[in-house]
Parts: structure tokens; C-alpha cells; sequence
């Protein structure tokens, strides 16, 4: 059992028995007294409680594949057909008409 939920539980027992004491008889000093200690053992179960830790992760972030080298194809050798430029079509065009002034 963790230190701090023990602190707490003798905290809430001295809270329990000052209410009870308040209630039953007089208000007297000794219920003022555990009031006090009932707060002392929550500051000191709040302080003994674990502290929550930030955990790095253990293992190195994936580094980026490295790039290939590019490797350009070998030039082709040209043949007279390829030599010949390619025929061009035409097309009609239509004929833009004027804006009327």
C-alpha cells in the first residue's frame, strides 16, 4: 500500500472523530487539535504521493529512408523514322466574331 493513501485514511479517521466529538459534546480545544492534524496528514499524503515522471521513449525515432539515386535510361539510338518530324494536323478554326460599335 502506497505511504500517501495511509496519510489520507489517518486524515479522514482524525476528520471523523473531531466531527463526532463536535457533535456530541462541547466544542472543545482537542477537536480544533484534530482538525489541524487531519490537514497536516493530507499535505503530507498529498507530498508523499509518487510524482508522475515523463518516460522518453527508449527507442530513436525511424530515420527517413534515403533516396535513391536516379538513374536516367541510356539515350536511344535514332532511327531515320524517328528523324522525320511528326505530321501536324490543322484544324478549322472558327472565326472570332467582332464586337459591334
Amino acid at each position: 500500500m502506497r505511504t500517501d493513501y495511509a496519510l489520507y485514511i489517518a486524515a479522514l479517521i482524525c476528520f471523523f472523530i473531531g466531527a463526532y466529538a463536535a457533535v456530541s459534546v462541547e466544542v472543545q480545544l482537542y477537536v480544533y487539535t484534530l482538525a489541524v492534524v487531519g490537514i497536516v496528514f493530507v499535505g503530507l499524503g498529498y507530498m508523499a504521493r509518487p510524482k508522475t515522471t515523463v518516460v522518453a521513449a527508449s527507442t530513436p525515432a525511424p530515420s527517413p529512408p534515403k533516396a535513391l539515386p536516379k538513374v536516367e535510361p541510356a539515350p536511344k539510338a535514332e532511327t531515320e523514322e524517328e528523324k522525320k518530324e511528326p505530321v501536324k494536323k490543322t484544324t478549322r478554326r472558327t472565326r472570332r466574331r467582332k464586337k459591334p460599335s
